[in-house]
């Protein structure tokens, strides 16, 4: 009978683990758990760990701890104010606690882990929490586990920017291309913007960045060449975005000028017409597709440039796809479709950006897929006041812990 009480003991004392204090009494209520404390050993300081500090002051405190079944844990105890001799005054260190926390470190550690998968609002009604505890548990979570910017020696880059508000309100992210993880968040899309990332990474580490890859943005080029060596790679999805909205714009003329019967053929089409012809996979769609191109040649031709730039995008062969541009350039200039006129100046002004896709074949579809996900984030809390926070939802969701 004594091992087995010794057993349960060793393994009640397991389970409340609060170093520095003895269980001295439980109390409960219909809803609630007390667990009494009481100080055993000297104080410990926090700055140089030091444990024979003398005692200013005790004060009483309590603290929400895991729940026990169905009821609300509390841990009561006294902690020490205490002046060190290295200089430090203040409340002493504990283990099981952050100083001023309502909350014991393990409940902060679940509750951060809810956070993680679900709104703040429905994290704090599953502990019983005012969501403003919550939230700052959340915040002190994320910013422990942050990755540090100067551990890190990224060589490929992603830059992209993303409206957190209405209003020309964006963010600035900057991503690992290899890593596949956010690095680093800036506040507004400006030259200086980007200047702060590549300050804060060093001139050093800036230097090694080989590649970085962007939409036509003017002021994050001025920054990349005035900060690194890096070949400047423009996202063919950009490209092919300003082709598909030329292809659009002819297709709404032809919309205009067509009879009632034609209008009543291409209504609801637009999918069909912007669509890449070999992603098509139901024949009704390829033969109605055919139809309507076949009737409207303004559109025929959109549509064949359209599909001609594709398919040089996605050729392997840098040398032989900017010849193939060049024809490109020629195909528009002779079809006389002045819609197609901006993509080719356009892409001329920033031939540089476009070879080097050719040469490095990458693109900026990974921050697409964050700007997915920061759009989920946003939807979530149905939007952000604090930005500093919602910059660390973005790093949690987005790899950069």
């Amino acid at each position: 009978m004594n091992s087995k009480r010794s057993k349960y003991e060793t393994v009640f004392k397991n389970l409340f683990f609060f170093p520095g204090y003895n269980i001295t009494d439980l109390q409960d209520t219909e809803s609630q758990v007390f667990i009494i404390l009481e100080k055993v050993g000297s104080p410990k300081c926090p700055k140089c760990g030091s444990v024979n500090s003398p005692i200013e002051e005790s004060y009483p405190r309590i603290v929400r701890d895991l729940n026990l079944r169905n009821k609300q844990s509390y841990v009561m105890f006294e902690e020490n104010k205490i002046r060190c001799s290295c200089g430090y005054r203040g409340i002493e260190y504990l283990d099981f606690v952050r100083p001023y926390s309502r909350c014991t470190k393990e409940l902060e550690d679940a509750v951060a882990m809810c956070t993680s998968r679900m709104p703040l609002t429905d994290a704090a009604a599953i502990w019983g929490l005012d969501w403003k505890t919550v939230k700052d548990i959340d915040k002190r979570s994320i910013q422990d586990r942050m990755i540090d910017l100067k551990t890190l020696n990224p060589t490929m880059i992603g830059v992209d920017e993303i409206a957190y508000q209405k209003g020309h309100h964006y963010l600035t992210i900057v991503r690992d291309i290899p890593a596949r993880r956010v690095i680093w968040i800036g506040l507004k899309r400006k030259t200086a913007t980007l200047d702060e990332f590549f300050t804060e990474l060093g001139p050093e580490k800036s230097r090694n960045i080989t590649v970085c890859c962007m939409d036509m943005w003017d002021p994050y080029i001025a920054s990349v060449k005035k900060n690194t060596t890096a070949d400047i790679v423009f996202d063919k999805f950009h490209i092919i975005k300003k082709v598909n909205e030329a292809v659009d714009k002819v297709r709404k003329k032809v919309f205009a000028q067509s009879d009632k019967s034609t209008r009543k053929e291409m209504k609801h089409k637009r999918f069909l017409i912007l669509h890449r012809r070999k992603n098509l996979t139901e024949d009704e769609d390829i033969e109605c597709l055919d139809q309507i191109l076949e009737s409207n040649k303004p559109l025929y031709t959109a549509y064949v440039l359209k599909e001609e730039i594709a398919d040089i995008f996605d050729d392997v062969n840098a040398d032989r796809e900017t010849i193939r541009l060049e024809q490109w350039f020629k195909n528009v200039s002779d079809s006389g479709i002045e819609e197609f006129t901006p993509v080719v100046s356009m892409i001329k002004n920033y031939i540089y950006g476009v070879l080097n896709y050719f040469k490095h074949k990458l693109t900026n579809a990974g921050s697409e897929g964050f700007n997915n996900k920061i759009n989920v984030i946003k939807r979530a809390a149905f939007g952000f006041r604090d930005i500093e926070y919602f910059k660390l939802k973005i790093f949690q969701r987005c790899g950069g812990i």
